[in-house]
């Protein structure tokens, strides 16, 4: 979840910080979306448990 987490804040840091979408143009860009689909990827499974456990304890 950690991981996932900072490899999105690498990526809002490429992009504000950085600005490697104008010094590298679309390789730029791909960089960037890679690193934040798979930031976003790992979050997923923390996601669905937080989900479940919230229905759980809504069921109770």
């Amino acid at each position: 979840m950690f991981i996932g987490f900072a490899l999105v804040v690498l990526a809002i840091y490429l992009v504000l910080v950085e600005q490697l979408h104008n010094r590298r143009g679309v390789e730029g860009i791909r960089i960037i979306a890679a690193v934040a689909g798979s930031g976003l990827l790992l979050l997923l499974p923390a996601k669905v448990f937080l989900t479940l456990l919230l229905m759980k304890n809504k069921s109770k």
